[in-house]
Parts: structure tokens; sequence; C-alpha cells
């Protein structure tokens, strides 16, 4: 071999060289590599061939802490019919606000920043406004209308109780005019001429007139009175209108008499989080120019898109719940909350033949973030009662599903295969490999399958012990069919 090596050229010879240079240095470290992992895992200790998942994996409460485990009995429940889909959280529209200006000017000032909390009433900007000093003239000239008017009203209402109190008058003179008239009448021809007689009816026919006259001046006060009160409230609506229109609500002042000046309070109208600011102090602002957002996160609307196909299904379903999770955590984990389908749409989307779909979920704790896409499954209805595990205490090993059982309390777990039957979004059923009360992994199921077992110790005189039972339910018996 050498005399083969020095017969080539140079070039070659060196290329040879470091081929087998490199050979027989990965051959040292695979051998070194091997023997570290496989052949040596303590004084006393048997080698351990290759990772033996079915072997028993003895934990300590500190490992067990680490990778959090968690264990529960296997029980039998109702499963549920469910159907998943996704969607993205976003506020309530009627629990989602912008503050706006009603009139232009100049922002001074704004009280509250991204993240922080709001309540209804609280002040959120002053705005100074060249606007809103016209409106507040405009909103005091009103105000002394309305005083005018409600005055002039006053003094019509006076007048016609004068009239009246001076028709009562009237009234008196005409009774004792008739009498009087009444009685001439009688006398005329007998000491009294019938010129005098004449006379009394004259006194009672002026007296009516005047009494007409004064009942039309007491009919026309009423009505002035009630035109100027009329108006009045006319004004004083105008002015409540104003108001309102140019946001004046200073306070320092009544809504009566409002303070003088061009500030303007700008305050909240609803409780909630400062979730978006849209303006810089000192700039020039419009009317209806977006200052700030508040949304409002203790109850949201979840949007998704349903496939034609499943629509009938969700329609047809017997109850109206919805779990709903984000979309990376793992099948069968606890849901943030839950919530109901609110709507439905009537229409498809043309292109991906899919309906719009919003539920409701109240959101106490702010769990649910906006923007934030989460998993739904809608419960359609009950099935079944069967023995069940959590979702999460089932893990996969290509075509081959198993759990882990505890074996010794809190301490040696065993991988158990399992047939499973049907699932819905939180357990699996079990057809055979579990029995009821059995105590399986419900969280750190992976974890322990990346645990290397212990190795075999070995007894005196070098023999191995035996490796522990596998779980087991029945010895030679059939496998347990739920």
């Amino acid at each position: 071999m050498s005399g083969f090596i020095r017969a080539l050229p140079l070039w070659q010879r060196a290329g040879v060289l470091a081929f087998v240079f490199l050979a027989a240095t990965s051959a040292v470290i695979l051998t070194t590599t091997r023997h570290r992992i496989f052949a040596h895992v303590g004084h006393g200790d048997e080698e351990i061939g290759e990772f033996d998942l079915d072997a028993p994996r003895t934990l300590t409460p500190e490992t067990a802490k680490h990778i959090g485990l968690k264990v529960a009995a296997v029980e039998t429940q109702n499963l549920e019919e469910v159907l998943e889909i996704t969607g993205v959280v976003k506020p309530h529209p009627d629990r989602h606000r912008s503050v706006v200006p009603r009139v232009a000017g100049k922002l001074v000032r704004l009280t509250k920043q991204v993240g922080d909390t709001v309540k209804s009433g609280e002040v959120l900007a002053v705005i100074d406004s060249p606007e809103l000093a016209r409106s507040l003239y405009e909103v005091r000239k009103l105000g002394v209308d309305i005083e005018k008017v409600l005055l002039d009203a006053e003094r019509r209402e006076s007048d016609a109780k004068r009239f009246q109190a001076e028709i009562e008058g009237l009234r008196q003179q005409l009774e004792l005019a008739k009498r009087d008239a009444q009685r001439m009448a009688a006398l005329a021809g007998e000491g009294v001429s019938r010129k005098e007689a004449e006379s009394r009816q004259a006194d009672v026919a002026k007296l009516n007139g005047e009494m007409l006259a004064k009942q039309v001046e007491v009919d026309v006060a009423k009505r002035e009175a009630e035109a100027q009160r009329r108006q009045a409230e006319a004004l004083r609506l105008s002015r409540v209108a104003m108001l309102s229109i140019h946001n004046i609500d200073p306070h320092g002042g009544t809504a009566e008499n409002p303070a003088v000046g061009s500030a303007l309070e700008i305050r909240a109208e609803m409780d909630g989080v400062i979730v978006r600011r849209d303006a810089l102090v000192g700039n020039w602002v419009e009317a209806g120019t977006s200052l700030l957002n508040i949304a409002d996160y203790s109850s949201v609307q979840i949007e998704g898109e349903l496939p034609e196909s499943l629509i009938s299904r969700v329609e047809g379903r017997s109850v109206n719940k919805v779990r709903i999770r984000p979309v990376a955590s793992a099948n069968g984990s606890d849901p943030l909350v839950e919530g109901q389908v609110k709507f439905i749409a009537p229409e498809l989307e043309s292109i991906k033949r899919t309906a719009h779909l919003v539920v409701e979920a109240p959101n106490p704790k702010g769990v649910l973030r906006g923007e934030m896409w989460v998993k739904l499954s809608i419960v359609l209805r009950e099935s079944k009662s069967a023995s069940v595990v959590p979702r999460t205490a089932v893990v996969l090993d290509g075509p081959v599903h198993f759990v882990f059982v505890e074996t010794e309390t809190g301490t040696v777990y065993q991988k158990q295969d399992i047939n499973p039957g049907i699932m819905d979004d939180r357990f699996v059923e079990i057809k055979d490999g579990l029995f009821p009360g059995d105590i399986v992994v419900t969280q750190g199921a992976y974890s322990l399958t990346q645990l290397r077992p212990k190795a075999k110790a070995k007894a005196a005189g070098g023999a191995a012990t035996a490796p522990a039972e596998p779980h087991t339910h029945a010895p030679d018996v059939a496998p347990h069919k739920h």
C-alpha cells in the first residue's frame, strides 16, 4: 500500500493521505462518542443499548416540577361533536370610540396616553378654540334672549290677570245698571221721564261693550304670553343644541351660565383603555379629527370565516357554545373563555365561498387582545358517553398512540399503547389500553419521551437485574374493550 502511494504523483499523494487522516479521525470520534453515550452511565450499572421508549421513567420531584408534570384519572363522560375554525379578535362595535372635537382649534393638552385606563366623564384633551369663543357668545346671547322673552310672557300674563279683574268689576256694575234700568222702566210715566229710562238702558249697553272688550284683551294677553313662552322654550332648546353641538361643558360654570373663554375640555364617553393616539399637542385640529381611541375589551367579538359546506352543520347545532383558545395552544388545553355564535352572514364571499361568522365572548380578564388569532371550537352537539383522557395526554409515535400511566405514585411512569376512538377539542375516547380510574400523565407527556430511562443496576456477580414490569391490566387476558 505504501509503495502504491509513493508511486503516485505528488499532488495525488497529498490528497490520498489527507483522506486517510480524516477517515481515521472520524472513526475515533464516533467510537468515543458512542462509548460515552451508550457504554457507561455510572459505576456498577449495566451498559444501555439503543434508546428504549418502552422503559419506565422514574422521576424525582424536582424533575416533575421542572417539566410541569400533571396527572389525572381516566374518566367516563360525554364527548361533544365540535367544529374548529380560526378567527380574529375585534373590539365590540359598541365598546370602541374615537375621541374627536366638535370644533376646530389648537390642541393644548392630552391628559391620557396609550395604555392608560379611563373612566366615563374624565377630561382627555383640552383645545383652544376661537370657534368655541364665538359659540359661547351665541350661547350667552341666547340666554339673555330667553330671559327677555320670559319677562315679556310674564308681563302679558299679568295684563291678562288685570283685565280679568277689570271684567269682574264691570260685571258688578252691569248688574247694578240692569236693576236700575228695570226700575226706571217700571216707573216710566209715573214721575220718571222716558228719556231718563232710556239713558239707563244705554248705560247697560255700554257696560256690556266694555266687558266684552276687556274679555278680548284677556284672550289676546293669554295667547301672547303662551306664544312668548313657546318662543322661550325654542330658544332654550337652541341653546341646549348649541351646547351639545359644540361640546360646551365648562366646569366652572353651569349649563345655564357657561364660563367665558375659548378652552374646550373633551371628556371620555365610556370606560376603557386608550389603544391609539392620533394627534400631537400644539397642532391645529379640525372638527371631527380623531385625537385618541378608547376600547373596552371586557366583551369582544371574534370574526371568522365559515366554509359553505359547513354552514348547515353550524346552523343545525343543538347547543350554542364556542370554546376559544390561542391558535398556538395545544389540542386539549383549557379554553381562555367561552362564547356564543352571534351572527352568520346571509351572503357568501364570492371567491372564498365562506360566510362571515361573528362570535361574542366575555373577556373580564383581558386575555383576548385585539387582532389576536384564536381557535374557535364550535360545539355542535353532545355525542356518546365513553372512557376519555385529555388530548394533551396522548402522544403520537408514527401510527402508534400512547400515554404514560403512573405505576408508582408520583415516581414511575410507564408507556402504554392505546386504541383511540372519536375525539373533540378536549378529550379522546379510549377504546383499548386503559381502564377508568387509571392515572395518566395529562401534562408533560412529551417531555417524558425525551427523558433517558435509568440504567439497569448490576446484581452481585455481574448479572443484571430484571427490567421493570411494563404496565398491564390483566395478565394473559385479551385487551379490554370499551
